[in-house]
Formats: C-alpha cells, structure tokens, sequence
C-alpha cells in the first residue's frame, strides 16, 4: 500500500468525521491566531517605544498564551481521539497493521496542521487589521496605531504549533498501539467509570493558588510586581487546573457520600452529572476561567490608566513647568548663582507674556542609592531590577523649610528624614564617619507614587550634602560619580493654551546653560492622552482575542457535552423520569458550570489586586477608586457577555440532546 493510499484514507476519515473535525478545526486555528497576534505585538512599533515595561509584559502573555494553547489543544485533541477509538479499533478487526493506522493518522495530523497553522496566519493578519481599524475608528487617538507583524513571529508560530500537532500525534498513537481491537471498541464507552478524585492533587492545587496570591498579597514593590507577575500567574493557572480537573471531582464525591444530600431526586441526577462532566471538561472550564481572568485583568488595567491620565500627569510633573538643573559639569558656586538667578529669569518670562507665577517650589539635592544596615547607610549602585535599593534624596534644610513653609531649626549633627514606609525604629544614622540624630519631618513628599521604598534626608548645611556625595564617590569608585543639582517647579495663570504655549517658548530658552532640562505639563498632556489610550487600545486588543477564545471554547464544550449526554438523557427517560425533571437538573448543572468559571475567574482578580496596583504605580496611577470601578464595570460587562454567550450555546446543547 503506497502513500497516496493512506493520504485518500485520511481525507476521507476528516470529511465522514467533519462534525468532530470542524470544531476541532475552528478551534485550534482560532488558538492559534490568538497567540500569533499576541506575539505580533512584541514587534509593534508602539509597544517597543512608549514604555520599556510593555514589551516584558507582553513577552510574558505571549509566553502564558502559548502555554494555554499547548494544553487547549491536547484537552480537544483527547476529546476527538475518544469519540473515534471506535473506528479506530474496526480498522484492527478488518486487518489493518498498527503501522497502517499510524500512517492514516499522521496524514490525518498533517492535514489538521496545515489547515490549521496556515489559517491561523492567515487570519491573524486579515483580523489583526481589521481589529486595529476599528478600534482606531472608535477610540479616535491622536495618533493612530498599526499593526504589524514579522516573518519571524509567522515561522516561529508555525514551527511552535507544528510539534505542539506533533505530541498529539504521539499521543493518538499511544492510544491504539497499547490496546487490543476489543478495547479500542469500546474506547468510547471509557468515560462512563466513576472518576477518582485525589485528595493530594487537590491539597496541591490549593497549594499552588495560595502561593500565587501570597506573592500578590506580599509584593513589595513596583519593580519585585514586575518580575514577580509572571510566576504569580503560572502557579496560579497551574492550581486552577488542578482544582478543576481534581479538587471539583474530590468534592462532588463528598458531597455523594453525604446520604441526605445525595439521594434525592434533583441532587441525585445534578451531583451525578456534574461528577462525570468535570472529569470529561474541567479543562474546558478552567481554560474559561483562566480566559476570563484575562480579560477582565487586562481591560481593567487599561481602562484604569486611560481613566487616570490627569493622575498620572499630576504624579509626573508636580507642576505646571518644571526646570531641572543638573550640577555634574558645574562648580557649587556655579550652581547656586543659576540656582537663584533662574527663579527670577522665569518670572520674567511669564511677565512678558503677560502670565503671573502663583506657585513655585525650588530645592537643591542630592541622589544616592543604598540600604540601611542597622543605622549605617551603604552606598549601592542604583536600580537593578530586583532587589532595589533605597531611593534617597538629600536635600539642604534652607529650601525644605522654604518649599514646605515652615521654620524648623536643627542643631550641629541633626537631620530630618522622611521615609515611604513609615517612622524608623533608628535613632540615628552614620554616613561614613558623619553621624547624624533623626527628626521625623512632618511633611509628605507623596512616596505613595514612587516606585521603589524613598528617604529623604535633609540637612542643615550645604557643605554636609558636599561631604555625603565625596563618601559616596569614594565608596562607589566604579560608578556613576552622584551630583549636586537642584528643580525649579512653578506654575502660572492664564488659560491652558497660555500655559502650553509659555511651556513651549521656556523648552526654546536654554539661558546660556546646556545643564537645564525643561518639562511642561501642558505641552506633554497631547502626548500623555495617546500614549494611555495606546494602552487603552492594546487593553481592548487583548480583551476582544481572549473574549472570541472563550466564545470558542464555551460553544465547543458544550457541544462536546451534548453528544456525551444525549444517551444518558434517554437512559434516564426510558428508566422512567419525566422530562421536566431531567430538563430541570440539567439546568442546574449548567447554570454551577456558568459560575464555576467566572466566579472563580473573579477571586483570582481580587487576590491580583495587590500586584497589578504596585505595576499600575510604574505607570503613576495611584488611585485605588479608578481601578475599584474600573474592574467592576468589567466584570459585570464580562459576566452579561458570558451570560448571552452561555445562553446562545446552551440551546446548541439542548437541540443535540433532544
């Protein structure tokens, strides 16, 4: 028998099967195009520029995705294989060799891959598009947002989901070369034995998920939530399928055991239906609810930092206009006589166009990095990614008590302190041989937004602030030398467009110093909108992939169901219950596999909580409100979709087993 042969064989078996084949088909290229969108957007224009913090988050989706499909696959995978253990087994009993079947299978595989892969890359850049298009139509951006996309990411998808098709290959193989033709028979019939429940897998899955939100509920900062996510979201999805495919079983059985519970008609036929659909779709429910969790994560989030912008421009630009002056390339003296003179410059500026200075702050500081070890500071390098070291500005007493409008007076050897965490439990520090006695200030210096743990130490003479910066060069020879410089922050009268255009005509002025660097609130404001709606936009993006995968898999697990209940329902009829009975429990066991999901979908975000508010600082929202509304807006939005999408399928499940 040549190849030829075997390939009609499998073209026939896909064409007679294609009630099975055309879900299983839709399915894995609809996956498939979900994660090759989603790497699409690791080489968009958009996510490489606005925010170094984008592309490792969406590295790690692609990643979670990906690992999501691989499972989605083989759970529809097995689900096919099952249904056709019977024909498989009558190809045995009519004489066909073990080899002949695995040649009729692989060709059946290599056909289902390349459907499959090269529908999935051709649809991603038909939808990718598409979808891009229209949210720029919606959203009205500034700037409008391309999709784009690269051969790599095309031939990496292709070579990815190529053995992901080959280890269903394997595993369909396996199937039949371990059993006899008798067996294979009945294959079909295997889902009928009671499944075991395992007290240990589900103890594990409790494990996983606890730890995953114990890292949600113990991060420590911004950067740690950043690196920390990703292994957050693994052990979490990693318990969530343990808990559905064992704990949800486990637990059914106990509730079987319970006599009173049990044997009674309605929970009779609902705990013993729920008991066999969790061993043949718990996957299929867990991928909803890992799905759901992603959704609502991700439109929240965006919607959150879109809705914040006025927050996070207020948490960016203290002021109005704000003027740093750096002091690496000038002498103290240099320094202070720019310091003092620009002050008056900027409002001569204003005056000329015709604006009035109300506010205006103006320090000079100092910026080193270290960590407390005991009541000695130790100078260390600035921000790595994990394991920051403390934030630390030092600051002259003259200014503080010029910005913060008070008169504290320190004596030789005191200095005051401001810490993000709180009061410390040191009486003093020392600073090489310097030692200094601590004052808590009474004054907030807004560590809330800051990103990493902040001190602000101030001191009464300059020449202190002199002395810290030698030490620190002296103990750091290697690294970057810490400078003396000073901010000059100010804002004006007048209407927004004065202000944008006093801001655009200070960025022109250098006032004879290539030392200054010049911000305005109201010239960034434009761009600040379009980059919080890009957010926005990829925000949606991804809600709407995530939103069609559970579209996807809601309607073929129902389905799946369908066809597995149908004889159970005329078992049931013919054993003498009436319809209305069983129409009712079933209706109860699809109304807990509705729940189960979104329900546990939406604990998983309230312990996220903690984690994606630390991540949401790196983007200077701070608001716990916006992000309290925001996520419930989505999940009551998410849930009515879930609901129509739930009820639309249902009917698919009910005309199948009628």
């Amino acid at each position: 028998m040549n190849s030829r042969f075997f390939i009609s064989l499998a073209v026939r078996n896909i064409k007679s099967n294609q009630q099975l084949y055309m879900p299983y088909l839709l399915s894995s290229t609809a996956i498939i195009t979900m994660f090759y969108l989603m790497s699409s957007l690791l080489t968009n224009k958009f996510v490489q520029e606005r925010s170094s913090v984008l592309p490792t988050l969406f590295a790690m989706g692609t990643i979670v995705i990906g690992i999501f499909s691989f499972i989605f696959i083989l759970y529809i995978n097995s689900f096919l294989i099952k249904r056709r253990k019977k024909e498989i087994g009558l190809y045995g009993i009519l004489g066909l060799e073990k080899k002949h079947v695995a040649k009729i299978l692989f060709f059946e595989t290599l056909i289902t891959t390349f459907v499959s892969i090269a529908g999935a890359l051709i649809l991603g850049q038909i939808f990718g598009r598409l979808f891009f298009m229209l949210l720029n139509y919606l959203l009205r951006l500034p700037t409008n947002i391309n999709y784009s996309t690269s051969p790599m990411t095309a031939l990496v998808t292709a070579g990815l989901f190529a053995g992901v098709f080959a280890i269903t290959y394997l595993y369909n193989v396996s199937q039949f070369t371990f059993a006899n033709p008798i067996k294979l028979l009945k294959g079909k019939k295997e889902g009928e034995k009671e499944p075991k429940g395992s007290i240990l897998l589900f103890v594990l899955s409790i494990v996983l998920i606890g730890w995953g939100y114990g890292i949600s509920l113990t991060i420590a900062d911004p950067l740690s939530a950043i690196s920390k996510f990703f292994l957050a979201v693994l052990l979490v999805i990693m318990g969530t399928y343990l808990l559905f495919i064992t704990g949800s079983i486990y637990i059914l059985k106990a509730l079987k055991k319970n006599k009173r519970i049990y044997y009674r008609p309605g929970p009779f036929i609902s705990i013993s239906g729920m008991l066999y659909r969790m061993k043949q779709n718990a996957v299929g429910l867990a991928n909803i609810c890992i799905l759901a969790s992603m959704v609502i994560i991700a439109v929240s989030t965006t919607v959150t930092i879109f809705v914040g912008t006025e927050e996070t421009l207020e948490n960016r630009f203290p002021n109005e206009n704000n003027m740093t002056l750096n002091g690496t390339d000038l002498s103290q003296e240099e320094l202070n006589t720019q310091f003092v003179g620009l002050q008056g410059k900027f409002r001569e500026e204003a005056q000329k166009m015709e604006l009035k200075v109300t506010d205006m702050e103006s320090y000079r500081y100092l910026t080193v990095f270290g960590n407390l070890e005991g009541d000695r500071l130790v100078f260390e390098e600035g921000f790595p990614a994990a394991n920051a070291p403390l934030y630390i500005q030092v600051l002259l007493l003259e200014d503080f008590n010029e910005m913060a409008g008070k008169q504290v007076e320190l004596s030789e050897g005191e200095a005051l302190y401001y810490h993000s965490e709180g009061a410390l439990n040191q009486q003093n520090i020392v600073i090489g041989d310097q030692k200094f006695n601590l004052k808590e200030a009474d004054y907030d210096f807004e560590g809330e937004a800051a990103i990493v743990t902040t001190m602000v130490l101030i001191v009464p003479e300059l020449s202190q602030i002199e002395m810290i910066s030698e030490i620190n060069k002296k103990e750091l020879p290697q690294g970057n030398p810490a400078s003396i410089d000073a901010f000059i922050g100010w804002n004006t009268d007048g209407t927004n467009a004065q202000k944008k255009a006093f801001g655009e005509q200070m960025k022109q002025l250098s006032f004879g110093s290539e030392s200054l660097s010049f911000e305005s609130r109201e010239a960034f404001r434009e761009e600040w909108y379009s980059m919080n709606g890009g957010f926005l936009f990829l925000g949606i993006f991804l809600g709407l992939l995530f939103m069609i995968g559970t579209v996807l898999i809601t309607y073929f697990k129902q389905v799946s169901e369908g066809f597995d209940d149908r004889e159970k329902f005329q078992i049931m009829q013919k054993v003498g219950l009436d319809k209305d009975m069983i129409h009712e429990s079933t209706r109860s066991q699809i109304v807990w596999m509705f729940l189960l999901p979104i329900v546990t979908a939406t604990i998983h975000v309230i312990f996220a909580y903690p984690i994606v508010r630390k991540m949401l600082t790196v983007f200077g929202v701070t608001s716990e409100i916006t992000w309290l509304l925001s996520f419930t807006g989505v999940v009551i939005a998410f849930s009515a979709i879930y609901w129509m999408i739930y009820r639309i399928t249902s009917r698919v499940y009910y005309s199948i087993v009628k």
